[in-house]
């Protein structure tokens, strides 16, 4: 019998595979995806098989020899065994041919004890009794079921396989001259690089969403219940919201991406409702149709919103102050002359006492309601995160003070509130949402002490609405006016429906039932009047389409008929001038919810790998950080077969479409195209992967593109140096494996700034700039010269500040140059030190490298100290506060490169400098139609060509079809 007490380990098989690793040149490329490090039981065998990783990671042989010096460097030889217990390894090993196998053993065993290790973490919950045993009972589940879901690291994974299976997915949903570089396929690109070089690294970069952006004040849900601004959730960097997925269900997701897209035209959309979004012209919103644009959208159109916000906080706080907050809130103004501070108090609650009225008003302060006259009245942030039975609590005393329900001679049943906030409105219509009570807000003249005053009421006039209003919520105080309304809808004497489905759905029904007649369809789905089914189309119900979907037989259809979505009518669309705008990037969905309105959020990279893998039949790696394999299968289905994407992924395509997708099939399934879609890789895992399906393919590779650098892990803190850190290995790639490296970036948002958008060279770089009289030190002549001054020369010094000593040192200045006129701004500080820079411009902070426009007043920047010694201090740094940021003039801004620490000194400050790019070709995109609506070149997309190492730069023209993803040559577009 074995040992209990002893964790499942296999000691044998841990030397094997070290014993392999040390012996056969290959064998780590073979296990670097299988196993970890913490997968190794003896702590030794972790640290022997870490230092083999990290040599594998530098390019270096994992023999022997090699691994003993690298532990010896690390001061871990010892630690290890000494030589003697490598020398043991490598005797005991025959051959590396099984250590998959052997791989697989050790991380078995592995995910052994980690199943020991939460069983233990389990029984220690069962035993802490203060924590509710629904908790207790969830928290357990989530930790085997996080066991479950441990993914193996699969690697790059053949297109073939992806395409197939994103195929039978759709099939579901419906049955329901020679160049000396590597050939685009795209002729004048072609022409004018010579096709992409082999070793070369090639950026292209374009501005993240292009343009699909809204207002800093749109509010987002949270998984907690909280309601907070796209703005907060830029700085926090974390969220977890809701996202429309592709059932037409909601679901949570976390942000992949935050972005600052500066400051842009916005447009106010305000809906039949009563609720409205901010956006840019470009910003889709979801249709019957698929996603739009707001440029292609009119008054009249219906736009998606969720039936239902299924989010409920887990916070918990005294029902009497639930309730003392609704009739708070209710109830007027809050100062000292309240109801609740007399004995006028109209809510049999006990006047507040003299004693308490301090403690009271601390209270109320606290949750910003002191003070607040009727007109800007808003609900506390706590009562948002509240579970879901005292939410309801809270809208039912609520509605006791403003809130009615009657029901008129008729039959039609009354419900609604009435307030002068605007805000309290559509906070209120917020909350009712989540218990899927779909109210509509307006603005209509009220009478109030025999005047009439502007107002706003929410209105709920849908049937199953109102139901649910008295099943979960209810009014306090009204219980005869209830039940009167129970009986009314049970009797069903009036109902209205405004949950029905756009008109526009009739030319999917017509789509999928192809020949068949109207009146052969109505008979089957059981419609009463069945013949005259299609005469005079309308919005349908739900209940009607489900019949509908049912009888064809079609997933998709019976998915929108059973939706999360209400279509929800555009009754204006308004410009309101230019604001700070931000996006998130979905990595799924790309939607998420704001504002209780479904938006979007943000391929000329993918084009190429296609054309390369295509015409040249060379293997092609694609990673994509950002999308999953079978959203890029997807998207280059659509662009293959010449179907509109938003209609191939709910499966809305015609029978004679069929064949299309099948030749796609056919054609894609057949390129040599890998892809690994993992979020969170390394540069490390990158070349592993690489080198690996060179050798699998023991040949040349046509391609290695990356979607998208800035999503790439690289460790440090200084994300600046991380990034140069990052292409500068792109680049060691290209040339070790002989293939052109395609790394997809973002461009700062310096390009929103100036009047023309056409991206520049400066734009990729991640510090900014400063004016031309800023004056830097030439460390060998100690003299300071105006910065416009050193453009075009190079090779000089100048001081830097090393980091790492903290001590100022001589630094080599490779490049000086201009980037243009861009709107700077004047930073002072406590010792009267200025400088004027780019608001992108990066100074250091105690907590790092910061820009310009992250900065706050009072907080500490670095500043040379000149008159120090060892004696007086530790660094060559002072830490001066800020005393202002102003505004400064637009003006011509200049940048220097520096060698080695990536920073200067300026006007007597510490700056970041600007990372040299080590690209040998920067394409950036630029669309004119994003900025200009109405511009002649609509559908074309500019590929400006920006540095080209071996040859000319300057502009190509490609068509462009988005609701493809596709770009064309501009002549014989037809060949793609």
């Amino acid at each position: 019998m074995s040992n209990q007490s002893i964790p499942p380990q296999n000691i044998e098989a841990e030397e094997s595979i070290l014993g392999g690793i040390l012996l056969d040149p290959e064998a780590m490329g073979r296990v670097i995806d299988l196993i970890s490090i913490e997968a190794f039981y003896v702590k030794a065998h972790q640290q022997i098989y870490e230092a083999a990783l990290k040599l594998h990671g530098q390019g270096q042989p994992t023999d022997f020899l090699t691994v003993t010096s690298r532990l010896n460097d690390d001061h871990l030889l010892e630690q290890v065994g000494g030589i003697e217990k490598l020398s043991q390894l490598l005797d005991r090993t025959v051959s590396a041919v099984n250590i998959d196998r052997y791989s697989a053993l050790v991380m078995d065993k592995y995910l052994r004890r980690q199943l020991i290790a939460a069983g233990h973490e389990i029984v220690e919950l069962g035993f802490e009794t203060t924590k509710e045993l629904e908790q207790v009972l969830d928290e357990s589940e989530k930790k085997i079921f996080g066991l479950t879901q441990k993914r193996p690291q699969e690697g790059l994974i053949s297109l073939g396989e992806t395409v197939i299976k994103t195929f039978n997915q759709l099939e579901e949903l419906h049955q329901q001259t020679a160049l000396p570089g590597i050939e685009t396929d795209f002729y004048d690109l072609d022409a004018m690089t010579s096709g992409l070089q082999r070793s070369d690294l090639i950026i292209v970069a374009g501005r993240p969403s292009m343009g699909k952006c809204l207002a800093a004040n749109s509010e987002i849900v949270l998984a907690d219940g909280s309601l907070v601004t796209i703005e907060e959730i830029y700085h926090r960097r974390q969220a977890q919201l809701l996202t429309l997925k592709n059932d037409w269900k909601f679901a949570l997701t976390e942000p992949s991406n935050f972005i600052d897209d500066g400051i842009k035209p916005v447009f106010r959309v305000t809906t039949k409702l009563g609720r409205y979004i901010e956006t840019t012209l470009t910003h889709p919103y979801l249709t019957i149709k698929g996603w739009q644009q707001l440029s292609t959208l009119k008054p009249g159109d219906k736009i998606a919103i969720p039936r239902q916000i299924n989010i409920f906080g887990t916070e918990i706080i005294p029902e009497y102050q639930v309730k003392l907050l609704a009739y708070l809130i209710g109830d007027g103004c809050l100062t000292k002359t309240s109801p609740l501070f007399t004995n006028r108090n109209p809510y049999g609650l006990t006047a507040i006492s003299k004693n308490s009225k301090n403690t009271f008003r601390i209270w109320l302060q606290e949750l910003d309601l002191w003070g607040k006259d009727a007109h800007h009245k808003t609900i506390p942030s706590i009562i948002f995160k509240l579970q879901r039975s005292l939410l309801a609590l809270f809208l039912n005393r609520l509605f006791a003070t403003d809130g009615w329900i009657s029901v008129l001679t008729s039959g039609q049943v009354q419900l609604g509130y009435a307030t002068v906030s605007e805000k309290l409105a559509h906070q209120i219509q917020h909350f009712l949402l989540r218990f899927g009570v779909i109210a509509n807000l307006k603005k209509p003249s009220l009478k109030y002490n025999n005047n009439r005053r502007q107002a706003w009421q929410l209105d709920i006039t849908d049937a199953q609405s109102i139901k649910t209003f008295i099943e979960e919520i209810g009014i306090f105080g009204k219980e005869k006016a209830i039940n009167l309304a129970k009986e009314a809808l049970i009797n069903k004497r009036y109902q209205t429906n405004c949950d029905l489905i756009p008109i526009e759905i009739w030319e999917q029904i017509a789509l999928a039932k192809g020949h068949e007649t109207w009146t052969s369809l109505g008979k089957r789905a059981g419609i009463k009047n069945y013949s005259n089914l299609h005469v005079g189309k309308r919005a349908l119900s739900r209940n009607r389409l489900f019949q509908l979907a049912l009888a064809l037989d079609n997933l998709s259809l019976q998915q929108l008929a059973t939706s999360e979505v209400y279509w929800d009518k555009i009754v204006s669309i308004e410009y309101i001038g230019e604001q700070q705008v931000y996006d998130l990037t979905i990595p799924e969905n790309h939607n998420f919810v704001a504002n209780d309105i479904c938006v979007h959020n943000t391929a000329f990279g993918l084009g190429i790998a296609i054309n390369i893998a295509k015409q040249k039949n060379l293997p092609v790696a694609i990673f994509s950080l950002e999308m999953s394999a079978e959203q890029l299968s997807m998207r280059l289905l659509a662009a293959e077969a010449g179907i509109e994407g938003n209609r191939l992924r709910s499966g809305r395509f015609v029978q004679n479409e069929y064949d299309k997708l099948m030749i796609a099939l056919g054609n894609l399934s057949s390129l040599p195209i890998y892809i690994d879609d993992a979020a969170n890789i390394t540069m490390m895992q990158i070349r592993s992967q690489v080198r690996r399906l060179q050798a699998e393919k023991k040949g040349e590779l046509g391609l290695v593109l990356i979607d998208y650098l800035q999503l790439m892990e690289g460790g440090g803190d200084n994300r600046v140096q991380e990034l140069s850190k990052i292409t500068r290995s792109l680049k060691g790639l290209a040339r070790e494996v002989n293939a052109p490296v395609i790394a997809l970036s973002q461009l700062s948002r310096a390009v929103e700034s100036r009047n023309n958008k056409r991206p520049m060279m400066s734009d990729l770089r991640e510090s900014g700039c400063l004016i031309g009289d800023s004056l830097i030190e030439l460390a060998d002549i100690r003299k300071k010269v105006p910065i416009r001054d050193l453009v075009g020369k190079s090779g000089f010094k100048i001081l830097a500040l090393n980091e790492s000593t903290m001590k100022r040192e001589k630094a080599i200045v490779t490049k000086a140059f201009c980037t243009g006129i861009k709107p700077t701004f004047c930073l002072k500080t406590s010792l009267g030190r200025t400088i004027s820079a780019t608001a992108n411009h990066k100074f250091l902070t105690i907590r790092g490298w910061k820009r310009l426009d992250e900065l706050n007043i009072k907080e500490s920047i670095a500043l040379p100290r000149f008159s120090c010694s060892s004696s007086l201090a530790d660094s060559d740094i002072y830490w001066d506060e800020i005393v202002s940021i102003e505004p400064d003039e637009e003006a011509e801004v200049y940048d220097l490169t520096v060698d080695k620490f990536h920073n200067f000194i300026a006007n007597n400050i510490v700056v970041h400098n600007s990372i040299e790019q080590d690209a040998d070709l920067i394409m950036m995109l630029y669309r004119d139609e994003y900025y200009n609506p109405d511009t002649v070149d609509r559908g074309i997309a500019e590929i400006l060509i920006t540095k080209h190492r071996n040859g000319p730069t300057g502009t190509v023209k490609l068509l462009f079809q988005p609701e493809l993803t596709k770009f064309l040559n501009m002549q014989r577009s037809s060949n793609y």
